[in-house]
C-alpha cells in the first residue's frame, strides 16, 4: 500500500520566539533556544498532517545557519518526520516526487525593507516575477503548483502574511518590527495553530505568471557574478532568466544568486558565531539595493557644501592650506565637470600654490595631522609636477617610528605610503589592515585610504585587484556607518563607492541622505575635513547620476 507524504519545508526567522539575528546564526547563544523552538513547530504541524490522513512528513530544513548542519533537533524530532537538509537547494525536484500536499513552516518576507529578516534565498538579491516581489513561500509555491501538489499552509511574519495575500490558509507567528526585529507571540500558543492549520484540506496553488525572474543585487559586482552563469545582464544591479517552465527558472536564478554570493566571503567579518560576524549579517538585512526611482543629483548640496568648505578652509596654517589644495585636486579629477562648471581652477591654483609655504619639518612631538598636512602639501605639488623642498628620507622615517611609538599606526602607514608612491620608501613594516581587531572606525579609515592611494587620490580608476572585494566591504559597513551617524567616514565610503561605479545604489544613496541630514544650513558638516569629504561625494553623485 502506498505510504501518503506531505512535504513541509521550514525556515527560522519565522519561528515564534525568533526575534533578533542572532537566534538564526550558529555558535550565538540565542540559536541554541531557536533549534528547539523550531523542531517543537514542526512537531506540531506534523501532528496535525497525520490528522489529515498524512503518514509520513518530509522536512526539508532550509535555513543556513552558518554550521553547514540541520537546524532540527534529530533526537527530539517527531518520528513520523523525515528530516532532509540539502544545503545546495532545500526546494529540490525530487522532494516534491511522490507527495500529496506542501506546507511552509517558519517562512520570512520577500527581500526588501520591511519584514523580519527579509530575503530571498539569500541577503543579496531580491527577486521579481512581472514586477512581483518574491518570497521564498511563494517559490515552494510556485514550483509546487507546477508540479501538481496542492498547498496546505504557509507561517510566519504580518509581512510575509500580507504579501501572500490570502492565496493559501496562513499562521501568523509574530509582528515584524524592523528587518533585524520582531515581536512573537508565545509559542505556547501557536503550536495549536499550527498543528490546526497543517489538518486543513490541501487547496490548488495558482501559478507564478509565465515571465522570465529578474534578480536585483547590491552591487555591480555581484550581478556580474551572476550574468557569468548565463543570466541576461538588464543594468548593473539586474539580470533576468528565461525558460520553458518554471522550475527552469529557478534553478537558473539559483545558480546566479550562488554565484554573486561569492562575495561574501570577502565581505563578511569572522566566521559564524563571532560578533563580527553576527554585525555583517545583521547589516546585509539592512543594505538595500538600488532605489526604486533615480536619486537626485543634489547640486543644490554641491554649492552649499562648497561655499562652506572655502570658508572653512582661508586659513594660512600648514592644515588649512593643505586641506584646500588635497581636496580640489581630488575634486578636479573625481568630478571633473562640477569642477569645470563652477570655475574652480584658478582657486585650485592658487591653493596648490600656498603649499609652497607649508614646511616639511617633522619634528617628534609634531601632531599627526599637522604631519599628515605637511606630507599632503610635499604630495600635491610633486603630483602636479611642481618643483617643492624635497622630503628628508631620514627625517620621515624618524617621524613615522614616533608616529608609530605613539600608537598612531593609520598615520604612520598613510605618510609611510602615500610618499612611496612619489618614489620615497620609507615604509615602516606595519601588517596590512592592522587596525582591522583594535578599532573599526579606524580600519574603515584605512580601507578608504585604500582606494585613494590606488587612484592617486581619486584621480585615476582602481586598479588594483583587490578593489572588488574592498567595495564589498564598504558596502556590508555601511549601515553600520549610517547608524554610528558618522558622516565624516560616511563621506568618504561615498565618494570611494563613487569610483567604482556603486552611485547608482543604495548603499550610497544611504551614506548621501546621512550627509544631508548633518549638515548644517550654511552647507558645513561637523569639521572642515567632513565638509571636505561631503563636498567629494556629493559632486561626485552630481557628476556620476542622471
Amino acid at each position: 500500500m502506498r505510504v501518503r507524504q506531505a512535504l513541509l519545508v521550514v525556515d527560522l526567522e519565522g519561528v515564534a520566539g525568533v526575534d533578533s539575528p542572532g537566534a538564526l546564526i550558529s555558535g550565538m547563544p540565542e540559536y541554541v533556544r531557536a533549534r528547539a523552538l523550531l523542531t517543537a513547530e514542526v512537531n506540531a504541524a506534523v501532528e496535525g498532517l497525520l490528522a489529515a490522513g498524512f503518514q509520513r512528513v518530509r522536512v526539508s530544513d532550509s535555513h543556513l545557519c552558518g554550521s553547514g548542519e540541520s537546524n532540527l533537533l534529530p533526537e527530539a524530532l517527531h518520528p513520523a518526520a523525515e528530516p532532509c537538509f540539502l544545503p545546495e537547494d532545500a526546494y529540490a525536484a525530487h522532494l516534491f516526487d511522490e507527495v500529496e500536499a506542501v506546507a511552509c513552516l517558519g517562512m520570512h518576507a520577500a527581500a526588501g525593507p520591511v519584514g523580519f529578516a527579509a530575503h530571498t534565498v539569500d541577503v543579496l538579491g531580491a527577486w521579481t516575477c512581472a514586477g512581483r516581489a518574491l518570497s521564498e513561500a511563494d517559490l515552494v509555491l510556485a514550483l509546487a503548483a507546477e508540479a501538481g501538489v496542492p498547498a496546505v499552509f504557509v507561517s510566519g511574519d504580518d509581512v510575509l502574511q500580507a504579501q501572500l495575500g490570502g492565496r493559501v490558509a496562513y499562521v501568523r507567528t509574530k509582528v515584524a518590527l524592523s528587518v533585524t526585529r520582531a515581536d512573537s507571540r508565545e509559542p505556547e500558543a501557536v503550536l495549536p495553530e499550527l498543528t490546526r492549520a497543517a489538518s486543513l484540506p490541501a487547496r490548488p496553488v495558482e501559478p507564478l505568471p509565465d515571465s522570465p525572474l529578474v534578480l536585483t543585487f547590491k552591487s555591480g559586482h555581484q550581478a556580474a557574478l551572476a550574468a557569468q552563469t548565463g543570466a541576461r545582464r538588464l543594468d548593473r544591479y539586474r539580470v533576468e532568466v528565461e525558460g520553458p517552465g518554471f522550475r527552469e527558472r529557478y534553478t537558473r536564478a539559483l545558480q546566479a544568486a550562488s554565484a554573486a554570493g561569492a562575495v561574501l566571503a570577502d565581505a563578511v567579518a569572522e566566521g559564524p558565531g563571532g560578533p563580527g560576524f553576527l554585525r555583517d549579517a545583521t547589516a546585509l538585512f539592512q543594505l538595500r539595493g538600488p532605489p526604486t526611482h533615480p536619486p537626485a543629483r543634489r547640486t543644490e548640496a554641491v554649492d552649499r557644501t562648497l561655499g562652506a568648505f572655502l570658508s572653512l578652509t582661508e586659513g594660512q596654517d600648514d592644515e588649512a592650506r593643505a586641506l584646500r589644495a588635497l581636496t580640489l585636486h581630488m575634486l578636479e579629477g573625481h568630478a571633473p565637470g562640477a569642477f569645470a562648471r563652477r570655475g574652480l581652477g584658478p582657486t585650485l591654483e592658487a591653493a596648490v600654490d600656498a603649499l609652497a609655504e607649508v614646511p616639511l619639518a617633522l619634528p617628534d612631538g609634531l601632531s599627526p595631522d599637522v604631519g599628515m598636512a605637511r606630507v599632503d602639501a610635499w604630495y600635491v605639488r610633486r603630483e602636479r609636477g611642481l618643483p617643492h623642498a624635497p622630503l628628508e628620507p631620514y627625517l620621515l622615517r624618524a617621524y613615522l617610528e614616533h608616529l608609530a611609538g605613539e600608537e598612531h599606526g593609520l598615520h604612520a602607514w598613510l605618510l609611510g605610503e602615500m610618499a612611496a608612491t612619489r618614489g620615497l620608501d620609507v615604509r615602516l613594516p606595519i601588517p596590512a589592515r592592522a587596525m582591522r581587531d583594535v578599532s573599526r572606525v579606524a580600519d574603515l579609515y584605512w580601507l578608504t585610504h585604500l582606494y585613494l592611494l590606488d587612484t592617486r587620490y581619486l584621480r585615476a580608476a582602481p586598479a588594483h585587484p583587490d578593489a572588488t572585494a574592498w567595495t564589498e566591504e564598504l558596502l556590508v559597513a555601511t549601515p553600520w556607518v549610517v547608524e554610528q551617524g558618522n558622516v565624516d567616514l560616511g563621506a568618504e565610503l561615498a565618494f570611494c563607492l563613487q569610483c567604482v561605479d556603486e552611485a547608482g545604489g543604495g548603499a550610497h544613496e544611504a551614506l548621501l541622505v546621512l550627509l544631508e541630514r548633518h549638515q548644517q544650513p550654511d552647507g558645513r558638516m561637523e569639521d572642515a575635513h567632513a565638509t571636505a569629504g561631503a563636498l567629494l561625494a556629493f559632486a561626485g553623485a552630481e557628476e556620476r547620476l542622471p
